[in-house]
């Protein structure tokens, strides 16, 4: 894959030359409410427009935080703000008569980025190379580093221009359009963050072409949530991107991957930034009906975790949570037989192309995860209690006054767990490493409250 995405990579850089025509961005304005109104940009091999919005901020410094796999790929993408003219690109205008001074952090990939020991990081390096009030953060990246570089700008300085450059097909119609910044504590899943409004958002879709399959998997289990919860237009986008006809158009017929266009991956980021903020432009905060989009993220956080960081992309996740609330609406009468199996549907078009990998956590550590959730608290859940968005059909949600969160037994998820991990007696929970974590976490996970 990696040497795949490097021809490629180098192919896109090569397209930004004073001959080479430059298509201009799309504007979008992701509207929150009453709280933030941001200009965003959306386009198709666009790097030199992504350049010059940067530039046109006039900052004293670019703070660019990005991620190793995102760097390793595109190292030299925002190399000509500093008037590198003749790195890959070959650029000599527009800004070697202004050149820009560019700092740069590399992270881990994914939510290996989100910890506090990176925040602080940040937070140490932002002071150590000078930067001001004017300086300006470009987070360069997936989901992880926007939450956390987004967290970074947030409180540094109380509050630095921040702009988002997402790279992935999750950030950028998932992640873009929240407010929300994180990182992960204490083996728990963004439970410290803030809401902040980023400058700009820019996006590239040309970045989608050197995905590896887990992260296009990744922001297709987020449409299918989409699918689920809005219906309509929603449902049928996400089911035609999935049809044999729509994998086999990309791939000679052979069915065996999955991998788009270019004309297709704009219709899906679209498409997903459509639902959120449709949503969003009533309930910035997500604190009401914008709470919907937790759908399936109880127990995909848990089986996130309890994997290890990376080994569950995160879309992938929240289908099997969403697999997980079908069960337990079915099991209370919530949802009918016939109406789950339309639901499940939706998500076994992702599912049945990404099972669980071995060695799988035991449900006994799940659960305890589960148990731990952060939005635990909302619904005044009971110890024997967990909570999640219901559905009664695709695009009927039940109501509720805690936040569209709904709480039942946590039994139900414990129930469905068995049906899906089985005898867990050979597994171990994983490290970020892969490893094998020790006993003697293993245990304390299993004998918390819940477990």
């Amino acid at each position: 894959w990696l040497q795949a995405a490097r021809r490629v990579a180098k192919s896109f850089a090569s397209q930004l030359s004073p001959s080479h025509p430059q298509p201009e961005m799309e504007s979008i304005s992701f509207v929150f409410s009453d709280r933030a109104t941001i200009p965003g940009f959306l386009g198709l091999d666009v790097q030199k427009e992504v350049l010059e919005h940067v530039a046109e901020l006039k900052p004293d410094k670019v703070l660019l935080v990005t991620d190793v796999t995102v760097d390793t790929l595109y190292s030299d993408f925002f190399t000509p703000l500093a008037g590198d003219a003749r790195g890959e690109t070959g650029v000599a205008e527009p800004w070697t008569s202004s050149q820009l001074s560019i700092e740069k952090m590399v992270l881990p990939s994914g939510d290996a980025a989100k910890s506090w020991d990176h925040l602080s990081e940040l937070i140490e390096w932002n002071f150590r190379v000078g930067a001001t009030k004017k300086s300006v953060v470009v987070a360069f990246g997936g989901g992880a580093i926007l939450n956390v570089a987004g967290l970074f700008a947030s409180i540094a300085y109380r509050g630095m221009k921040v702009v988002y450059v997402p790279t992935t097909l999750l950030a950028m119609h998932d992640v873009v359009t929240s407010l929300k910044t994180s990182i992960c504590f204490d083996g728990r899943k963004n439970n410290i963050g803030t809401f902040y409004a980023p400058t700009k958002i820019l996006i590239d879709v040309a970045f989608c072409r050197t995905l590896p399959k887990n992260e296009l998997f990744s922001g297709l289990g987020e449409l299918a949530k989409n699918a689920a919860l809005l219906g309509g237009v929603h449902a049928e986008g996400f089911k035609a991107a999935l049809t044999r006809e729509s994998i086999n158009a990309g791939n000679g017929g052979s069915g065996e991957e999955l991998s788009y266009g270019d004309d297709t991956m704009l219709k899906l980021v679209r498409l997903g930034i459509q639902a959120k903020m449709e949503v969003l432009l009533v309930d910035a905060y997500e604190k009401q009906s914008g709470m919907i989009f937790e759908y399936g993220h109880t127990m995909s956080h848990a089986i996130e975790k309890a994997y290890g960081d990376g080994v569950i992309p995160h879309g992938l996740g929240v289908t099997y949570g969403m697999l997980a609330c079908s069960y337990a609406a079915e099991k209370m009468g919530v949802m009918s037989p016939k109406a789950r199996v339309e639901h499940d549907e939706v998500c076994n078009l992702l599912i049945k192309k990404w099972p669980l990998p071995h060695p799988r956590p035991s449900a006994k550590v799940i659960m305890s995860l589960a148990m731990r959730d952060s939005k635990r608290g909302i619904t005044s859940e009971d110890e024997h209690e967990i909570s999640d968005v219901l559905l009664r059909g695709m695009g009927d949600i039940v109501p509720t006054e805690t936040s569209m969160l709904s709480k039942f037994p946590s039994s139900l998820f414990s129930e469905w767990l068995e049906t899906i991990i089985g005898d867990a007696t050979e597994v171990r929970m994983l490290s970020k490493e892969g490893k094998a974590m020790s006993a003697a976490t293993l245990t304390l996970l299993e004998n918390l409250p819940g477990a």
